[in-house]
């Protein structure tokens, strides 16, 4: 992609700060700053930051819960065409210094630096102002994966704007997330609503149960979960204040059990997705489009996607036999960072290979069967995990459940099911094998163990190896 001047997050700003310099850029408990101030305090801090040594060829290290300063000195980063990377405070320290080490920062800023750079003096700068800045600035995300090191996706800033479209609809929108600005899924969506000219709301991290009344408050209109907050959102008090905004899940799958929960219960407009870091949204269900299916819809505008068989005597994805899912599209990840085998291996002619498994309904809807790693045969049959969870999630006393396999040297792997009880459910097994042998066939797994809590990490996803770990207790 070039990097022509519309495409860069520093000119997307400026253009919001000249033709709507009063509209709200950031909202909070203590006031709203509009986009004419902040594009004079983004200015600002990387004026400092420039004082400090940072050029375009600094690779910067950021560790700033306070969501506001960080969001303010990303900003100037990518105007100064420097690299960044947040190390996440939830983290260990050794954690976070083997990130730094694996990006080679040449500055790593804590959080009282970044609140000090981005309280800069800014009262003689002007909107069309621009600080010195250099080639696109790249931005490192630690992806989530359920096992293993992280990886670190390489993206520019103006792949971010690429992408922006896709998640951000309007500059009326007012856009809330629960997670902190650190985690991978909240930075994204911050600097997309820069790009969009949208309102970004900072909600207090005081608890979930408070989320209703402050998106009230700040007139959200917009709010994005993951699967595990829906859920904890469903507890909260004062659910109607939510009922005129747009609900939105990402992460992970969103069973239709909770789908009809979320619509029942706080908002008929709820919009459940699909995408990757690698790529930005992919697909969203919306209103009227979750059914048994539990599709993520039909791919958004500017999405190619192609199924590619994984079974030569399948040349058509189907529910039987799904494909591996490529994407292409403007804003693709650029590599993983210090990874070129998986990089060449994933990015194919610039076709991105995501490793989910699903196939086109007939109404072109996307169904997901999982990732292509989770698969695993079982007597010359391919189980796919998900297709097996959705099936058992549908027993009214199953409130969480993980298919995993367990190595048999005659039949391959074996089915086996840990499955969570809802509260106060009395749940049988045996009961819930007939269930499943009535919809799932000679699919249906071989052993059903129940578990206080299926293993998920921060955004949902199922651990599989702790799940296997569980059986093998």
């Amino acid at each position: 992609m070039s990097d022509a001047a519309d495409h860069r997050l520093l000119d997307r700003l400026l253009t919001h700060a000249r033709h709507t310099p009063s509209a709200p850029a950031i909202v909070t408990s203590d006031g709203t700053l509009d986009y004419a101030t902040l594009a004079r305090r983004v200015h600002g801090c990387a004026e400092a930051l420039m004082q400090m040594g940072v050029t375009s060829d600094s690779t910067v290290a950021l560790a700033c819960e306070a969501e506001v300063p960080h969001l303010i000195a990303s900003l100037a980063l990518a105007a100064l065409g420097s690299s960044q990377l947040a190390l996440p405070s939830h983290e260990p320290p050794s954690f976070r210094d083997e990130l730094a080490q694996r990006i080679n920062a040449t500055h790593r800023l804590g959080e009282e630096d970044i609140k000090r750079l981005s309280a800069a003096d800014t009262s003689s700068l002007s909107v069309t102002d621009r600080p010195a800045k250099g080639s696109a600035g790249l931005i490192y995300l630690s992806t989530s994966g359920t096992t293993g090191a992280p990886k670190l996706v390489v993206l520019g800033d103006n792949d971010l704007v690429s992408q922006a479209p896709r998640h951000i609809g309007s500059p009326q929108e007012r856009f809330a997330c629960i997670a902190g600005i650190e985690h991978n899924f909240a930075k994204r969506h911050r600097l997309y609503c820069v790009a969009q000219g949208a309102a970004n709301v900072f909600l207090e991290t005081t608890g979930i149960d408070t989320v209703p009344a402050q998106c009230d408050a700040l007139e959200v209109n917009v709010l994005h979960v993951s699967a595990f907050q829906a859920r904890d959102l469903l507890g909260a008090r004062d659910l109607e204040a939510l009922r005129n905004l747009t609900l939105k899940i990402g992460g992970s799958h969103v069973p239709l059990a909770l789908r009809n929960a979320l619509m029942d219960h706080i908002t008929p407009t709820l919009y459940t997705g699909y995408g990757t870091t690698e790529t930005g949204a992919i697909a969203f269900a919306g209103p009227g489009q979750h059914d048994a299916e539990e599709s993520v819809g039909v791919p958004l505008s500017g999405i190619e996607l192609r199924i590619a068989p994984t079974d030569p005597d399948t040349p058509t994805a189907t529910a039987e036999a799904p494909g591996e899912i490529l994407i292409r599209a403007d804003g693709l990840f650029r590599a993983y960072l210090g990874n070129p085998g998986e990089t060449a291996r994933r990015l194919v002619d610039g076709w991105f290979h995501t490793g989910d498994l699903g196939f086109l309904d007939a109404h072109n809807r996307l169904v997901l069967r999982g990732r292509r790693d989770d698969m695993f045969v079982f007597n010359s049959m391919n189980i796919y995990p998900q297709e097996l969870e959705t099936c058992i999630r549908q027993h009214g006393a199953v409130e969480d459940v993980a298919v995993v396999p367990r190595h048999s040297a005659v039949h391959g792997a074996i089915p086996v099911a840990i499955v969570q009880a809802k509260t106060g459910a009395a749940l049988d097994p045996g009961d819930l094998r007939s269930f499943a042998r009535e919809r799932l066939g000679l699919r249906c797994p071989r052993q059903f163990v129940l578990v206080d809590h299926v293993p998920r990490n921060r955004t949902g996803k199922i651990q599989r190896d702790a799940a296997q770990a569980l059986i093998a207790e």
